[in-house]
């Protein structure tokens, strides 16, 4: 079942001011009905975590804000599970960063290897390898701060009767995150060690970088 939604205000602003007509936009109605939730209700920081700490005066130049999610047919299950995917976001947002940042510094990171295949492409597997292995050093020091949950039905649809959604918001110390940036540089130096060469000198503010990066998240 779908719902069209006429855009009237902005539209009128925009034939007033010369812009394009009224349009319509077809939004898809949801396949669930939420039949119980934590106390609250949804909040900004399920899709902005940074900039709702920063907007509820949390302590930004302090820590970073990840979110996190998940389900199950249990709600503990569906928290626990979101807690974890928290953690895998932050390893996997360092390592892509830092494999960019090494990427960019070293002259020869759009060229091929001896098999034909994209230096590009061979380093998003170092990548994938490289979050799991500072997904591990994430065992400690990261602490829920929110959490939120939703009991959805689906049966209407012909899905299951009681799944749990669960989304938590965690944060982490920017010094642990500068921690980890140097170990995915010292990682992929040592599985490939002429990357420290060609980056000499290249990624001495890298930790700035990594900053700025979630300033627009």
């Amino acid at each position: 079942m779908k719902k069209t939604l006429m855009m009237m205000a902005g539209g009128i602003l925009l034939n007033a001011c010369g812009g394009a007509p009224v349009r319509e936009v077809t939004i898809e109605a949801p396949r669930f009905k939420v039949t119980d939730a934590a106390p609250g209700g949804r909040e900004a920081w399920l899709d902005s975590p940074n900039f709702y700490a920063k907007k509820e005066g949390l302590d930004v130049e302090s820590y970073f804000f990840y979110t996190g999610d998940s389900q199950s047919a249990d709600k503990r299950m569906a928290c626990d599970k979101a807690s974890a995917d928290a953690l895998d976001d932050i390893a996997k947002q360092v390592s892509t960063f830092v494999d960019s940042a090494i990427a960019r510094a070293t002259t020869d990171s759009t060229g091929s290897d001896s098999n034909g295949s994209s230096v590009v492409s061979a380093s998003q597997t170092e990548s994938s390898k490289l979050s799991s292995q500072l997904s591990k050093t994430l065992v400690s020091g990261v602490e829920k701060s929110k959490q939120y949950w939703e009991q959805r039905d689906y049966s209407e649809t012909g899905g299951a009767k009681s799944v749990f959604y669960c989304w938590v918001l965690a944060k982490v110390s920017k010094k642990q995150v500068d921690d980890l940036i140097l170990k995915a540089q010292n990682f992929r130096f040592k599985n490939d060690p002429s990357l420290r060469a060609k980056s000499e000198g290249k990624l001495q503010d890298i930790e700035k970088q990594f900053d700025r990066y979630m300033e627009s998240r």
